[in-house]
């Protein structure tokens, strides 16, 4: 499969095609060249990537079982549009599951991880400084997938994941600096829980204050519903 930019193709070989289709299209809804609302265009798709409808087809298919778009008979492929429910019940998703998975890889986050933790964090800084809201949210969840990835549980991490792309596509919405900054402040007082030990702490913090659906309201609307009251 390759996609032609800039006089370069874009290849990858190691995975399936149909997932490497499905990665590919993921990455154009991040980045906001597939919009809420909008109509695949599967010919064009097809014609840019080299690739017949079949795996493209199939792509789609799973992108439609992980709610991302819904295959309409004889009309197309519609990029779905998150309603407030849907970013309510992905918030309480991440909270509880984040916060469940975090005590039992407590012990495993050595002083490497919380390193590479402040220097995600500080990157996010930067990204807000430079109003890039792609790379804030790039860099806000790796830091979280330091602790995430060190589960066994593969179930509990994808349904973080799936949620969580859910959460961050379109990322060309609002810039909030403020928002941001807070992220980054909660994410310092969450890595010195984590290094004075205080498993139970770090883990309640996560789940009463980083996701907290009820601190963070008003912001949630502003950036997914330009300030649309949650129901």
């Amino acid at each position: 499969m390759g996609d032609q930019r800039n006089g370069q193709t874009i290849s990858i070989i190691a995975k399936p095609l149909r997932e490497q289709i499905y990665e590919y299209l993921r990455d154009e809804m991040g980045r906001g060249n597939l919009l809420p609302g909008s109509l695949v265009n599967v010919n064009e798709i097809s014609q840019r990537l080299g690739i017949s409808k079949t795996p493209l087809r199939d792509a789609l298919i799973q992108l439609e079982c992980d709610g991302f778009v819904s295959i309409l008979p004889r009309r197309g492929v519609r990029i779905n549009k998150l309603s407030l429910e849907d970013v309510k019940h992905a918030w309480e998703i991440c909270r509880a599951l984040e916060s469940e998975i975090l005590v039992p890889v407590f012990d495993k986050l050595n002083e490497a991880c919380l390193l590479e933790m402040e220097r995600l964090t500080r990157e996010m800084k930067r990204a807000t400084e430079m109003k890039d809201t792609y790379g804030f949210y790039q860099n806000n969840v790796a830091f979280h997938n330091i602790f995430l990835d060190l589960s066994s549980n593969s179930q509990m991490r994808r349904i973080i994941q799936l949620n969580k792309q859910r959460l961050y596509d379109f990322l060309n919405r609002k810039h909030i600096p403020q928002w941001e900054a807070e992220h980054c402040e909660e994410h310092r007082a969450f890595i010195e829980l984590i290094r004075s030990g205080d498993a139970q702490g770090a883990a309640h913090f996560l789940k009463t204050t980083h996701w907290s659906l009820d601190d963070q309201e008003s912001y949630i609307r502003q950036f997914y519903f330009n300030g649309d009251t949650l129901e």
